[in-house]
């Protein structure tokens, strides 16, 4: 096979996940707070931390996400906090922001206080959905999954904000979203059906009891092309 041949070759799975960790990697050369600017308002981004100066779907989904007037959100995986800022913007009146990695929780309230939102968007760490009580329920949950596959490997925080082992996160995600859901209520999955696992995505749905849309979808690019989409899932009547 000459290079030609090389080149031409299409492109699998596994050259889209390391297209993914060659980009996380860069990602870790930050080493102090940066500032990055998305839709025309300046944030802080924490090393450690998912950041839309690498991976340009934050933008994307925080531009696209359709929020609700006067609607109470969850988000999952927030990172640096500004898909809840924007939802507020839109109208949100409330948005409850959790994020297993601590340096996330701390990165989401500097930008809180820096747009002075204390009133609107809580922070708390957690697991998914861990930290909630019974009584707290949304109109919207959302969340920027890790859609990155992965079989078995033992994940660092920041690792965890793109990829998934198994897909046990998502599973969660979306199996036990119900019970946090007001009635009348959806999840919103920010999702990419070329770096992502759409099969499993689908069957975890259908299992939960959810019908599955797409409402949103561009063309990207990590290092190569790729295609990132918002699913709405709303319980099936």
């Amino acid at each position: 096979m000459n290079n030609n041949d090389q080149n031409l070759k299409p492109l699998g799975y596994k050259d889209y996940i390391e297209g993914t960790r060659q980009v996380l990697n860069e990602s870790k050369n930050e080493k102090k707070p940066y500032t990055v600017t998305v839709l025309g308002k300046e944030y802080i981004v924490f090393p450690n931390v998912f950041s839309p100066k690498y991976f340009n779907d934050t933008e994307l989904f925080a531009e696209n996400l359709p929020v609700k007037t006067d609607e109470e959100m969850l988000e999952i995986g927030p990172g640096t906090g500004i898909i809840s800022i924007v939802a507020v913007g839109k109208g949100a009146k409330k948005v409850l922001a959790i994020d297993i990695n601590s340096d996330a929780v701390k990165n989401t309230l500097e930008n809180i206080k820096k747009y002075n939102l204390h009133d609107k968007i809580e922070v708390r760490q957690g697991d998914v959905y861990s930290t909630l009580k019974p009584e707290e329920k949304f109109d919207t949950i959302f969340w920027n999954t890790p859609f990155g596959f992965v079989a078995d490997e033992n994940l660092s925080d920041l690792e965890k904000s793109v990829y998934d082992t198994q897909y046990e996160s998502t599973e969660k995600f979306i199996k036990e979203a119900r019970a946090h859901l007001k009635e009348g209520g959806r999840i919103l999955i920010g999702f990419s059906t070329t770096l992502g696992k759409f099969d499993l995505l689908k069957k975890f749905a259908d299992e939960a009891g959810f019908d599955l849309g797409l409402i949103y979808e561009v063309e990207s690019k990590e290092v190569h092309p790729v295609k990132f989409e918002i699913y709405e899932a709303k319980p099936k009547l």
